[in-house]
């Protein structure tokens, strides 16, 4: 007892104590006190935390303060190619035996290692690695400190990775990049930052010299600019140890170069650009002002991002239900305070547009934007947005154990690369209910007035490469000073219900038989609908509830003439709203509810989903009865998102990605007359009467549905509101199923080659394989494993030794509907002269994985596929796939046979075996891409 007093008591004090620091806003925000962290006498930071969200496992990091910023001239590029060779030799690892080494413990190159540059970090991790093996997490530990300052940077290993940076460089080259090459220049005022992109310069990258590199790497991978991250099921203590022991004998470097901040100076004078490309398929216009972020870290500061988060949040709202209501005059619009580079932040104010109306687009955006100026916002919506908040809050606290890794890890680079906090998860959450109360309506409405000043600006005209069509200079900033004399009038809304059935009860039905479904941990009751609902318990995440369920038939069952009809079901039916209110008084009903349930119309079935926190899960289940009972169709909604639907198709043909899609997906289906690219001519043909009979058929029988319910939510509380909401669906006690169309892959081996118009060179190479075989578990796993053993393979021979792609993407597996069949899909992109040759590479592996399967590689996968199996159980989505798996194919993934058996008897032979049958058989298309000449 006297125990619980002290705790009491304890608690109160240090409760009291955070109450009086958030009346104090000067004073920093702490770190979290579970993440042990100190600075080396060589001046390397390190973080520890123990996080026992996912067990046995634990991720590694590596900050460096270090980007494409610190280059000069002749080392343009040259932070992006370090990255890449620190996966290239290290003094532990030569070559590439730390990816091998690490890669047979199940830890995958690309997704559980990898690392990213940017114009003033550059980082790397290795996550998901299982460090019950101890040697394990010393390896890992070791490999850190080989990225700190034990890099080789061999002449040979730079000359091999030149093809792939190149590769990269190309790759990376649409009209996005070409778009902001041309932009950012003003908007950065031409600091070194508007100089950098990161990739750098292909001259530099084909032919500077390795002196030049390990200069770099001298100079800035250095102790005190770089901080280690281990966060997992780790002792604390020992790894303390271990990193005190292991990185403390890495030397500082002496008379260290300063680290420069990059300062950008202010541009009084409004900028002004029409960037424009041939790639480009929709105008848009944009005022950029940019904001010097001097604050400090402080709890003020923090205060005032929820406030900026208030506002984003209120005004995005505002243009939205513009959009809805049809009296938008832009295509797009947002307004956002938001990030920019380091040490400054951006007020953006942007609108897409239809083709010659940049101008109507821009100052409706604008016009909302002076409305708050003027008038500001209103109660309702303040607290609507604050409800909203407070709930995430709720909901983030409450899985305050279930945080990740890599999330953690992401969090505590912020604090050492950003200057942020990490203050653990009682502090957010105490500060968050004290604060966001406390935002006031005046101060959220000056926030515009705050960022939206004189100093500082560019305006940015995007779009496609045509004569005439965009706005002048002397036109834009005209229209500014209109904006700012007009009359506005503040914003008013319609006072909505508050009831979401409006007042309306279903009469309920009853649960006529419940069965134990002892082998899942689960309970299956049969309504007096017809309907089977399937419940299971299961908390790994707390406070979630997910449902789903199924009907087979989608699609399948409607002549090609509805095929429009249905894509306007996907596209607009949820943006109509539901029972008796439109989308706008939907959303601000919903307030502070976590409550959602969407529909999904298939090829094969009609799908509803839904997700919420257990004490609005009566509000998901009269949701879901809504979309059966009570869906809404809005004809003035319906014309207004058509008509958006035609601006955004009108440019379409002049995407170079869009050609390509349309030309493949014809091939690929044989021209089957089912499969339409979406055009003018599709829309015409979407029809409002069809699209609402079409809907009301799919979801008329409550009988032909499965549903599951898996969270954490007691079965006594779920069992009486399933038989009163879908207990009362409708049914009609039909029987149906899908219908195979007969959309077939191309028989025979063809091979193709398709020119296209494109800006920049660059080729793709496209091989799909299918053949038709029955479904099963072992084909279907033994081609997922085929396709990852060719993914190495194609990693070695044309990324590392050829230095011919910036990466072979292989996707291999089965489909069980409508017909069985196994799928190989083979792509990357490379230099147009070098297409034919490293296509031909890809054959020659096919034939020689005929023959021989390397056990080295059959390892690897196989230890990634057990790791990955393993860690996916301990959500409550998995067993969602559990009971999903058994009522569609009647098969147990709880039992060894599912998986276990498979892949822990699998031989190389059995690869071999397979790999033969399948490439020998296979139905296949061979493509390649490449650029027409003279565009």
């Amino acid at each position: 007892m006297n125990k619980i007093i002290i705790t009491i008591a304890l608690l109160q004090i240090f409760t009291a104590n955070i109450y009086a620091q958030f009346n104090d806003l000067t004073q920093p925000i702490p770190m979290d006190p579970a993440v042990r962290m100190g600075v080396l006498e060589n001046g390397m930071t390190y973080f520890i935390r123990n996080n026992k969200r996912q067990e046995e496992r634990a991720s590694f990091y590596i900050f460096q303060n270090v980007g494409a910023i610190l280059e000069n001239e002749e080392q343009n590029g040259l932070a992006h190619f370090l990255e890449h060779m620190a996966f290239n030799g290290t003094q532990h690892f030569p070559g590439k035996s730390m990816l091998n080494t690490l890669e047979h413990h199940g830890v995958k190159f690309g997704r559980d290692i990898n690392a990213y540059t940017s114009l003033d970090e550059t980082v790397y991790n290795i996550s998901n690695v299982p460090v019950s093996n101890n040697g394990l997490l010393d390896t890992c530990l070791l490999v850190l400190n080989d990225w700190s300052n034990y890099l080789l940077l061999t002449k040979e290993e730079i000359d091999a990775e030149r093809g792939v940076i190149a590769e990269e460089w190309r790759t990376r080259r649409n009209a996005g990049f070409r778009l902001r090459a041309q932009y950012m220049p003003l908007v950065l005022n031409h600091s070194k930052y508007s100089e950098r992109d990161v990739i750098g310069d292909l001259e530099v990258i084909k032919n500077f010299d390795p002196e030049t590199l390990r200069a770099f790497y001298h100079d800035w991978y250095r102790t005190d600019l770089q901080a280690i991250a281990i966060v997992g099921d780790v002792d604390v203590d020992e790894v303390e140890d271990k990193v005190k022991q292991l990185f403390s004998s890495i030397p500082a470097v002496e008379n260290p170069i300063e680290r420069p901040t990059i300062e950008i100076e202010d541009n009084i004078e409004p900028k002004f650009i029409v960037a424009t490309d041939k790639e480009v398929q929709s105008s848009s216009v944009s005022l950029i002002i940019r904001h010097k972020d001097n604050e400090v870290n402080t709890l003020g500061k923090w205060r005032k991002n929820y406030v900026n988060s208030v506002f984003n949040t209120m005004i995005k709202a505002r243009l939205n239900e513009l959009i809805q209501k049809g009296e938008a005059s832009f295509l797009g619009g947002a307004i956002s305070i938001g990030g920019m580079v380091r040490g400054y932040k951006a007020f953006n104010i942007r609108a897409s547009a239809k083709e010659g109306e940049e101008e109507q687009a821009f100052k409706g955006v604008l016009v909302e934007l002076e409305r708050v100026i003027r008038h500001g916002f209103t109660s309702a919506e303040l607290e609507r947005v604050k409800t909203n908040m407070l709930v995430n809050v709720e909901m983030a606290y409450t899985k305050r154990n279930e945080r990740s890794n890599d999330a953690i890890c992401k969090s505590i680079k912020s604090v050492f690369l950003n200057d942020t906090s990490f203050p653990g998860s009682e502090f957010s959450y105490q500060f968050a209910k004290n604060i966001i109360p406390s935002i006031t309506l005046e101060e959220v409405s000056n926030i515009a007035k705050v960022w939206y000043t004189k100093k500082n600006r560019t305006v940015v005209i995007t779009g496609p490469d045509k004569e005439g069509i965009h706005l002048s200079k002397d036109e834009t900033f005209a229209f500014f000073d209109e904006v700012s004399k007009m009359e506005i009038e503040p914003y008013t809304e319609e006072i909505t219900g508050t009831d979401l059935m409006n007042g309306y009860q279903p009469v309920g039905g009853e649960i006529i038989s419940e069965k134990a479904l002892e082998q899942f941990k689960a309970t299956e009751w049969k309504l007096s609908n017809g309907t089977t609902v399937v419940y299971r318990f299961a908390n790994f995440e707390k406070r979630n509830v997910a449902l789903k369920a199924y009907s087979y038939g989608g699609s399948s069952l409607y002549d090609n003439d509805d095929l429009p009809s249905i894509h306007g079901i996907r596209s607009y039916v949820n943006q109509f709203g539901i029972g008796d209110y439109d989308a706008i008084a939907y959303r601000k009903l919903m307030t502070g509810s976590t409550a959602s349930c969407g529909f999904q119309l298939g090829s094969l079935s009609e799908n509803l989903s839904g997700s919420c926190a257990p004490e609005d899960f009566e509000k998901m289940l009269q949701l879901l009865y809504m979309r059966f009972e009570m869906p809404r169709f809005d004809k003035n909604v319906f014309e207004n998102l058509k008509e958006r639907s035609f601006s955004n198709v009108k440019n379409r043909v002049l995407s170079p990605t869009t050609l390509i899609s349309d030309t493949l997906q014809y091939i690929f289906t044989n021209g089957n007359p089912r499969v339409r690219k979406l055009d003018s001519l599709f829309l015409t043909e979407i029809d409002f009467n069809r699209l609402e009979e079409i809907y009301r058929d799919r979801f008329s029988d409550a009988s032909d549905f499965t549903f599951f319910i898996v969270g954490d939510i007691p079965k006594e509380k779920v069992k009486p509101l399933v038989a009163k909401y879908i207990g009362s669906i409708t049914d009609i006690d039909r029987e149906e199923t899908w219908l195979d169309r007969k959309i077939e892959f191309p028989e025979g081996k063809q091979e193709r080659e398709i020119a296209v118009p494109m800006t920049d060179a660059k080729s793709t190479v496209l091989i799909k394989m299918q053949m038709d075989v029955p479904y099963s578990r072992d084909n279907m796993i033994s081609q997922s494993i085929l396709a990852s053993i060719l993914r190495l393979r194609y990693t070695e021979e044309i990324r590392e030794k050829e230095g011919g792609t910036y990466g072979v993407n292989v996707q291999g597996g089965a489909t069980r509907l409508p017909e069985g069949s196994l799928n190989l899909t083979i792509q990357f992109d490379c230099d147009p002269g070098k297409a034919q040759h490293l296509k031909s590479l890809i054959f020659k592996e096919l034939e020689l994985i005929k023959n021989t399967v390397r056990e080295d590689d059959l390892k690897k996968v196989v230890l990634n596929m057990k790791k990955n199996s393993e860690q996916s159980k301990p959500h409550n989505r998995y067993w969602m796939g559990v009971l999903n798996a058994y009522y569609t194919t009647g098969q147990n993934a709880l039992e060894s046979s599912y998986f276990d058996d498979i892949v822990n008897s699998i031989t190389t032979q059995d690869i071999a075996n397979k790999a033969k049958q399948f490439i020998d058989n296979a139905n296949m298309v061979s493509i390649i891409i490449y650029p027409k000449e003279n565009i």
